[in-house]
């Protein structure tokens, strides 16, 4: 694989969560969006990553101690070209390709990452996209092909029009460019609205105006790239995140009674043959042995270890603790 530089974007406010706490420090399955996203870059085999902080960065930055990137600065929110333009002194220069992305797109997978990758060097593109089919894509940009089906640009749902607007192929925000490539569009990237921000989707517009090649790949699943902006969609993503914890368990020989009644956060370890009971919640970072019986309504705090053939239960056995009521 072509030498991958990551950009991964988390300066934005987040204004539709409703939160004082920067949207990509909201958790899914005990962990941060950012911090899922950098560990699915990393999966993909990419080393070097760029994290752009700007709202809340003191706080972001926090998030980041001990995780191997390189944090930088967006002095003022005027979007996201803006942002990556404030990695650029990281980028020039280099031979590879430059991969950007959200930082709140936290069920993204390390395989749809590599394919990206291997598509846009595959095919020499210029810059190659993710993109998706979404029946109800409202929130997304949408992705806008000529008549010979070459993508000519994006449409941001706000400047849509009628006809526009039913468009079902979305862009996900996800893009690998040639380095050399990014760096030129980026020189000529104008703000074209009343807020004065520097749009990135405006670059695919200004690649098919000079003639260079853009390539899109459709992920598989539509359910990677959902990305977050309200409350209700990290409770939607929550829920297909702890799905996905639940059947790998099953996969792997654990027993869940009731999986809809169970919690499991990231970076859980359960041992062959171990039962899980209703209305248990493992923190991260869990580590429980082979042949256990946890529950029901146990709470397992994070780091908390668990050797083999043991059983943790929260039930009281002996009804007569409780005093009789004198009349």
């Amino acid at each position: 694989m072509k030498k991958t530089t990551a950009i991964v974007l988390a300066a934005g406010k987040g204004m539709r969560m409703r939160s004082p706490i920067p949207k990509v420090l909201h958790e899914v399955c005990g962990t941060t969006l950012l911090e899922c996203v950098i560990e699915t870059v990393q999966e993909a085999g990419i080393s070097k990553i760029i994290v752009v902080v700007g709202d809340k960065k003191e706080a972001v930055k926090d998030c980041l101690k001990g995780i191997s990137v390189e944090v930088i600065e967006q002095q003022e929110p005027l979007g996201t070209a803006h942002a990556v333009m404030s990695a650029r002194h990281l980028i020039s220069g280099i031979t590879g390709v430059v991969m950007v992305l959200n930082g709140d797109t936290p069920l993204v997978k390390p395989q749809t990452l590599k394919k990206l990758i291997t598509v846009n060097v595959e095919s020499n593109s210029d810059v190659t996209l993710l993109t998706a089919y979404l029946d109800k894509p409202q929130g997304y940009g949408r992705i806008f092909r000529d008549t010979r089906g070459y993508i000519k640009g994006i449409i941001e749902e706000s400047e849509a029009n009628a006809t526009e607007v039913k468009i079902k192929e979305i862009n996900v925000g996800m893009y690998v460019f040639k380095a050399t490539s990014l760096l030129e569009g980026l020189d000529e990237i104008v703000p074209h609205n009343k807020k004065g921000e520097f749009y990135l989707t405006d670059i695919i517009s200004i690649f098919y105006g000079k003639g260079k090649k853009i390539e899109g790949f459709v992920g598989e699943n539509a359910v990677e790239v959902l990305g977050i902006n309200t409350q209700q969609e990290l409770a939607t993503v929550n829920q297909i995140r702890r799905d996905e914890i639940m059947r790998s368990f099953v996969k792997q020989g654990v027993t869940i009674i009731d999986p809809s009644n169970t919690f499991i956060e990231n970076h859980v370890e359960i041992g062959e043959g171990t039962k899980v009971y209703p209305f248990t919640y493992i923190c991260k970072n869990v580590d429980i042995g082979q042949r256990c019986s946890i529950g029901p309504f146990a709470y397992l705090k994070a780091g908390t270890k668990i050797g083999d053939d043991t059983e943790v239960k929260n039930i009281v056995e002996n009804a007569e603790v409780f005093s009789k009521i004198e009349r």
